[in-house]
Parts: structure tokens; C-alpha cells; sequence
């Protein structure tokens, strides 16, 4: 439960809301995008993606429009592409990757996956929160992915340098709740 306020009343956190990102989302997912990875595209393992030409989903809290997280799929796996809050600590991370996880769980996806840097410690724990797994880790994978997206600066604000990825992965089991075998 939520502590009191001074005047004796509980304040109840608001709780994200998952969307579909739709058409009427392109120009806030751009500038999304843009805010939080300085471009609209995302580069890993020496491949650059246009993120803002993928499916995804936005999160919004009290109606506005807080979280971005792309995807793409094929049959077998799925993957979160890029994932951003403009508020941290309010469950819009927890709130969108559930919902890729379900959306993942529905298209019959063995996997889901996504790739970060090792400098961000903060979303490597969150990921590992989630039950997800290292299951990679590329060595300097970084140099690849510079080489298509020469923006990627050499060391984070606090100085640490941003040189290898790590892909983190969740397996996910067939839905059996609904199986009549």
C-alpha cells in the first residue's frame, strides 16, 4: 500500500497502460526514439534497424504517452528491438515488456530476446528481474555496431565504456493452460 500523505489520505500510484503502437503514434514514436537513442534507428550485432518502421507498443500513465517498445518477429522468435520510459521506476518498463512477453506467447514465439550494452547495468538487472537470461555476450560487439551507426558514443555520461553487448533472452513455454490434450 501506498504510505499516507500529511493530510492522513493514501495517494495510489497510477498504473501503466498498454497499448498497440499505432499509426497515430508515428510522430511521438520518432520523437521517442530520438529522445532516448538519439536516433530513430538501433543497432546490434552490426546490424541498423528503423525502429520507428516496426510494430511495438506505448505505455501511457494518467493519458500520457510514457513508454515505447519495438519489435520484430518471425515464428519462432521475438524481438524487442528497442525499449524506452521517460519515467523510470513506475512500472512502464515491467508494463510493456509483459505485454511483448503475451504478444510473443500469442504469435507461438519459442523465445524472446533483445540485445544491450554493458554498461547498462540498470536494464541488465531489470532484464534478469523479468526471469530473462544472459544467453550471449559479443566482445566489443560495440566496434560492429559503430560501424553502422557511427553515433554511439564511446563511453556512457558516467564515464564507463560502452564496448560489448549482451543478449538476454526469456524461453518461453507453449501455452498449455488452454490445451484440451
Amino acid at each position: 500500500m501506498a504510505p499516507p500523505r500529511h493530510d492522513g489520505r493514501v495517494v495510489v500510484p497510477a498504473v501503466p497502460s498498454v497499448r498497440p503502437l499505432g499509426k497515430a503514434d508515428s510522430a511521438w514514436a520518432r520523437s521517442e526514439l530520438q529522445r532516448a537513442w538519439g536516433s530513430v534507428y538501433a543497432a546490434r550485432k552490426g546490424e541498423l534497424v528503423d525502429a520507428s518502421a516496426l510494430d511495438g507498443f506505448v505505455a501511457t500513465l494518467d493519458g500520457i504517452d510514457v513508454g515505447l517498445l519495438t519489435v520484430r518477429h518471425d515464428e519462432f522468435e521475438y524481438e524487442v528491438v528497442s525499449i524506452s520510459t521517460s519515467i523510470e521506476g513506475s512500472g512502464v518498463g515491467q508494463a510493456l515488456m509483459s505485454r511483448a512477453i503475451h504478444d510473443a506467447r500469442s504469435f507461438g514465439c519459442r523465445r524472446i530476446w533483445l540485445t544491450t550494452t554493458n554498461n547498462n547495468i540498470r536494464a541488465i538487472a531489470f532484464y534478469e528481474r523479468l526471469g530473462m537470461n544472459l544467453c550471449a555476450f559479443y566482445p566489443d560487439g560495440v566496434s560492429a555496431s559503430r560501424q553502422v551507426k557511427p553515433s554511439i558514443p564511446l563511453r556512457d555520461g558516467s564515464g564507463v565504456p560502452i564496448a560489448h553487448e549482451l543478449e538476454f533472452e526469456l524461453l518461453l513455454m507453449p501455452d498449455t493452460a488452454h490445451s484440451t490434450g
